[in-house]
C-alpha cells in the first residue's frame, strides 16, 4: 500500500514538474515567467495588448498616452496588425433577415402602410377606428397604435394646421375639438381617452 501510493506521489511530482516547464503559448519546455510564458510568447502578448489598446494588463500602462500610441503604432508597423497570441473573437454576423415572429410582423405592417397621406386621412382614419369600436370612450394609445401602423413613418410635427407644430398625435388630434373630444384619467398621469364629438 506505501509502495503504491509513493508511485503516485511520484508521478505526480514528474507531471507538475513537466507542466511547470511548459509554455502556456506554444507547448515547448521553456523557462517561464509568472504567467506561464516563454520569453518569445510573453512578448507577443505584450504586443496583443498593445495593439488592443488594453493598457491595465501591459507594461505600457505607465507610459503617458502619446508615447502609448506612438508604440502601438510602431508595433503595428513592425509586427503587422493581427494578433499573435491572442485569439480575436469573430463578431457573430449579422442576420440581415430575421425571421421572428415580431420582425415579420413589423415587415407586414411597414409594407401594407400608407406612404403618402395628410392630415385630413389621418383625422378621418381615427374617426373610422373610434366609430368602430362601439365604445362611446376609446383608450387613446389604442387609436395611436393604429395610426402608427396605418400610415407610414407618422410624424405629428408635419400634421395638422400649417401654423401650429405638434410634438405628439394627442396635441394634434386635440386642436380638431369641432371632430373630437379628449379626457385626461382623472386617477393616473398619462392615460387619455377620446370620443367623436356629437
Amino acid at each position: 500500500m506505501q509502495k503504491v501510493s509513493l508511485m503516485k506521489a511520484r508521478r505526480t511530482t514528474r507531471d507538475d514538474t513537466r507542466n511547470n516547464w511548459e509554455c502556456v503559448g506554444c507547448d515547448l519546455p521553456l523557462p517561464l515567467n509568472e504567467q506561464g510564458l516563454c520569453a518569445d510568447c510573453a512578448g507577443k502578448l505584450e504586443r496583443d495588448l498593445i495593439r488592443a489598446r488594453d493598457w491595465e494588463y501591459s507594461y505600457a500602462a505607465f507610459l503617458i498616452p502619446e508615447r502609448q500610441e506612438a508604440l502601438r503604432a510602431q508595433i503595428i508597423r513592425e509586427f503587422g496588425a493581427a494578433n499573435e497570441l491572442l485569439v480575436t473573437p469573430k463578431p457573430k454576423p449579422k442576420n440581415k433577415r430575421s425571421h421572428s415572429t415580431n420582425t415579420k410582423r413589423k415587415r407586414a405592417i411597414a409594407a401594407a402602410a400608407i406612404r403618402e397621406y395628410t392630415s385630413e386621412d389621418v383625422l378621418q382614419a381615427a374617426h373610422d377606428f373610434i366609430q368602430k369600436q362601439g365604445d362611446e370612450w376609446v383608450n387613446f394609445s389604442r387609436v395611436a397604435q393604429y395610426l402608427q401602423e396605418r400610415f407610414y413613418h407618422l410624424k405629428p410635427k408635419r400634421l395638422g394646421q400649417p401654423e401650429k407644430r405638434h410634438n405628439s398625435l394627442l396635441k394634434m388630434i386635440a386642436n380638431y375639438p369641432e371632430r373630437f373630444q379628449i379626457r385626461k384619467e382623472a386617477d393616473q398621469t398619462g392615460i387619455y381617452w377620446i370620443r367623436l364629438t356629437s
